[in-house]
């Protein structure tokens, strides 16, 4: 907990914070007490008193656990994968450990009827393992869909199955201990069922999860809540009773209602979670966007359900187990419950607030002004709000902690005036000179109640409860407000967001709300929005109701002001509500190079003015910045070099070669610590290399898994392009024949405009068809050059340019940020990397491999989008050239002539051959030399 404190305030400057933060809660709090309390639960469920030689072997064992989480925090901190892999493994290990020992607890128990709950416990801590396993391929960043796939399986096992069942099981019997009363004899015989069915539930949905079959997946998610809410209605219940029966003193109040509001968060997620897997059903790569909404619900989880209930618990357990006698257990309780109301209410407004703002739809800014009781906007919330209420959030978890300490002293201060009391003197322990040599057991459960002695008062009666509650829930929701209010204004004077009453036109000035709603209709289809210019009148609330009229391609809508309508496909529809205007608004598509296209709106405030300029602080880089990297640093270990051997002769069946191409789009790669939004034929910058032969029949299966249109093109095969080079739209797939009749290196590609923004992407690949008769040569390999443009960090277009992946940059594990494809610089000529195969320099560290007096093929394909290529390889002479299908040079030349290089413009291939005299280690260029140093080199390592 202390390291997770120092964590938060520390965090902007720490790779991978969020998911840092995220599993030092949940896999260092939670699961740290999970282990530690299950074993105390199960001990006083079964009534199996270990003795004290067995607390040895429980410590070794939560240090095991200790030393997985830090060295798998490690691992994702610095990107090193396979160290995250052996964390994980040694925290799979404890908690595997940890499920045997409550085993071999419930072979020997003396209470068998309890250890339903006990098996639960075991029974979670084996799906751990599982969720740390899919966790640890994550950890090697695997492509769409496996990415969103394997996150959200992660998700639920982890969360649903591993915390959520041992902390459902756990109420079970402490929510009728921290309200001093008994659960129905029904909840025995319901509980065990349910139990059973959340497990059930939880490995369900993440099976369904990693196949993609999302109905699957929603029925066991609902099977799962159904289940929780069987044992929560027996919680209500348990809280009625409570409440309507007589207590000698007041119940702590903290324990029971932040457990309360914890139980109540993980109700409301799970039913979110329902509807936005619902959601996604109808959009291709469900799961992908599914794993990316989800962190809208990660707050929820983490602090509103699991960190909630930690605490309410520790502030019951921690005071009783301490023991030290009625009043110091009473003085204990009463310090962990200080401000409990207005805490707890706090807390989970500000937490309902944060999760409100980044939640689209028309429901969630409703639900925003309605909690802040009309005082605040949801689209008048910015980062200056966001950073005021997680800071006011974090202040109130931070209590539990000083609550803590003064617990703990307000417990020593009456044992020792107790011992006082009672004649011992200052240096008797703690415990009493008559204390027995071990505690005694935990007291044991009577129907599933775990009774507690009476204590003294921890507070106030009744009466005085409910003035001081009500006082007290008021200043937390008063509190709350003011900070979200401060935040608004703040985000206001900042020209972060608009005003939704008045929009600021210019320093000084306002235009006041009209009270009227202007309504216009746009589509967008070849790259245009139509109408593109919006003229509405200064003051008038602007609604746009979108349609995407493309036939193949996705396309949305951002507006400089924030508001956005999100991805369409074709077909779709989405009304944008731009708010009040009061100066010009400029809008665009932010699906990559599409902009650059021509894909821009205009909204003109009639009697307004031109949309502010922005501050001299908020100046962005120069979009034509180069993009730096060391190429003298190897690839990253989720960066294989690419395999540069020609592929085998395919054996010609009668029906042909047929081969699929699966396009996706996701984070790759392309120089040492350089990433980038990549586009993929089969998950790779530049696609597979092809091989037919002359007259062979080639098929390719194109199926469009990325979540724009996309297409192919075969410069190979004479073919008329109106069909099968069409732009086919997410989701959809298509057969593409031809005949390959003629020799060479031929370029594949996608087609679909931005052509270059695609290319440059890393759509592309080669096509080899050798000529008849070609010789026989003893090594052969192919390198592709392409080169690639990419948006600095801090221009305009790094945060805005959207590839079709939002969220991936937060699901992906480790390295640096990726960049944009840069269509600024396309058009300039600028490119940051020339590559050969995908990555730049690949070949530096780790050579081809050749032997002296071997022949060595090298065919070469300049697959652009752009540049040429000038082949060479330094200390070598080329004794055979081919190039466009025609032999330049032979061995048996009656000239004896040679040649240094191979000059291919863009789309153009050839190979050469060369044989080796001497060992050593020659170097392949692109003798274009810019481009060299750019990252077109490769290294021939001959030996002897």
């Amino acid at each position: 907990m202390m390291a997770l404190i120092v964590v938060v305030l520390i965090h902007p400057l720490i790779p991978q914070s969020r998911w840092l933060l995220v599993h030092m809660v949940t896999l260092g709090l939670v699961t740290t007490s999970i282990m530690v309390w299950g074993q105390h639960f199960a001990e006083a469920l079964l009534k199996t008193r270990l003795g004290e030689e067995t607390r040895a072997r429980q410590v070794r064992r939560i240090q095991l656990l200790t030393a997985g989480i830090v060295v798998t925090c490690t691992g994702m901190v610095g990107s090193w994968p396979w160290i995250a892999s052996a964390g994980a493994l040694l925290v799979s290990a404890a908690m595997l450990w940890y499920a045997l020992a409550l085993g071999a607890q419930i072979r020997v128990a003396l209470a068998p009827r309890f250890a339903f709950v006990v098996r639960a416990y075991q029974g979670a801590a084996c799906l751990l393992p599982v969720g740390a396993l899919i966790g640890t391929v994550l950890a090697f960043s695997p492509p769409e869909p496996w990415l969103g796939r394997l996150l959200l399986a992660h998700q639920l096992i982890n969360v649903l199955g591993f915390v959520g069942l041992t902390i459902t099981a756990t109420l079970l019997t402490l929510w009728p201990t921290v309200l001093r009363t008994r659960a129905d004899a029904g909840v025995a015989r319901r509980a065990p069922g349910a139990l059973l069915g959340m497990g059930i539930g939880a490995v369900g949905a993440a099976a369904f999860a990693l196949t993609g079959f999302t109905v699957g997946g929603i029925a066991f998610l609902l099977c799962y809540l159904a289940c929780f809410l069987v044992i929560a209605g027996g919680l209500v219940s348990a809280a009625v009773r409570s409440a309507r029966g007589s207590h000698r003193t007041p119940l702590p109040l903290f324990p029971v209602l932040s457990i309360g509001a914890g139980a109540c968060w993980f109700a409301v997620t799970l039913g979110a979670l329902a509807v936005m897997w619902r959601r996604s059903s109808d959009a291709h790569l469900s799961a992908t966007l599914l794993a990316a909404d989800l962190q809208a619900l990660t707050l929820p989880l983490v602090v509103g359900f699991a960190l909630q209930v930690l605490l309410g618990a520790m502030s019951h357990l921690l005071p009783v187990t301490m023991g030290g006698g009625p009043r110091a257990t009473a003085a204990g309780l009463r310090e962990m419950s200080r401000l409990a109301v207005l805490r707890v209410v706090a807390l989970n407004l500000a937490l309902a607030l944060f999760v409100l703002m980044d939640l689209g739809g028309a429901i969630a800014p409703a639900l925003f002004s309605a909690l802040s009781l009309g005082t605040a906007d949801a689209a008048s919330a910015g980062s200056l709000t966001r950073v005021l209420l997680s800071s006011f959030g974090f202040a109130v978890l931070l209590a539990f902690v000083v609550l803590l300490l003064r617990a703990v002293r307000a417990s020593v201060r009456e044992r020792r005036a107790a011992m006082a009391a009672s004649g011992a003197s200052a240096s008797t322990p703690v415990g009493g000179p008559e204390a027995p040599e071990h505690p005694p057991a935990p007291p044991a459960p009577t129907d599933l109640g775990m009774p507690v002695r009476p204590v003294e008062e921890v507070g106030p009666r009744s009466g005085a409860v409910g003035r001081r509650g009500l006082t007290s829930a008021l200043v937390g929701i008063g509190s709350v407000l003011g900070v979200t209010a401060l935040g608004g204004s703040l985000d206001r004077s900042y020209g972060s967001f608009g005003d939704p009453a008045t929009s600021t036109t210019g320093p000084g000035s306002r235009v006041a709300a009209t009270g009227r709603t202007t309504t216009v209709a746009v589509s967008m289809a070849e790259m245009r929005f139509t109408p593109d210019v919006i003229e509405v009148p200064a003051g008038d609330a602007l609604v746009i109701e979108l349609k995407n009229e493309d036939p193949h391609d996705v396309h949305d809508l951002v507006l400089a002001t924030g508001p956005a309508s999100g991805r369409l496909q074709p077909g779709s529809s989405e009304r944008v509500d731009a708010g009040v205007i009061g100066h010009d608004v400029a809008g665009w598509c932010s699906i990559v190079g599409h902009r650059a296209m021509g894909m821009r709106l205009q909204v003109i405030a009639i009697g307004g003015a031109a949309a502010p300029a922005a501050p001299a602080a908020a100046v962005a880089a120069d979009p034509l910045a180069r993009v730096l990297a060391d190429l003298q640093q190897a690839p990253a270990a989720d960066a294989p070099p690419r395999d540069a051997s020609l592929p085998a002769s395919t054996v010609a069946s009668a029906e042909g070669q047929r081969l699929r191409l699966e396009v996706t789009e996701a984070v790759a790669e392309i120089a040492p610590g350089v990433r980038m939004h990549a586009m993929t034929y089969n998950g790779r910058v530049v696609g597979p290399v092809i091989r037919s032969e002359i007259g062979q029949r080639l098929t390719v299966d194109l199926i469009n898994s990325g979540s724009m249109g996309h297409s192919l093109d075969l410069h190979a095969g004479r073919i008329a392009p109106d069909g099968p080079m069409r732009t086919i739209a997410p989701g959809e797939s298509l057969e593409y024949a031809i005949t390959t009749e003629y020799a060479g290196v031929w370029l594949y590609h996608c087609s679909t405009m931005p052509m270059t923004v695609h290319l440059a992407s890393g759509m592309l690949g080669a096509v080899i068809v050798p000529p008849q008769g070609i010789a026989v040569a003893d090594r052969e390999f192919v390198l592709v050059q392409s080169d690639h443009y990419l948006v600095p960090i801090g221009a305009e277009d790094f945060d805005t340019a959207m590839t079709g992946h939002e969220g991936h940059e937060a699901m992906e594990p480790g390295a640096a940020p990726a960049h944009p494809v840069s269509p600024a610089k396309i058009a300039a000529e600028r490119p940051d990397f020339t590559v050969f195969n995908g990555h730049a320099n690949q070949y530096v560290h780790a050579p081809l491999q050749a032997r002296v007096g071997e022949r060595v093929r090298i065919w070469v394909l300049a697959a652009g989008p752009s540049r040429g290529i000038s082949f060479h390889v330094v200390g070598a002479v080329f004794d055979t050239v081919f190039r466009e299908g025609e032999y330049l040079l032979r061995p048996d030349s009656a000239t004896g002539g040679g040649s240094q290089v191979l000059h291919l413009g863009p789309a153009q291939g050839g190979f050469v051959e060369t044989v080796f005299d001497e060992p050593g280690t020659y170097t392949a260029v692109n003798h274009a030399f810019a481009d060299m140093e750019r990252g077109a080199r490769a290294l021939i390592s001959v030996t002897g």
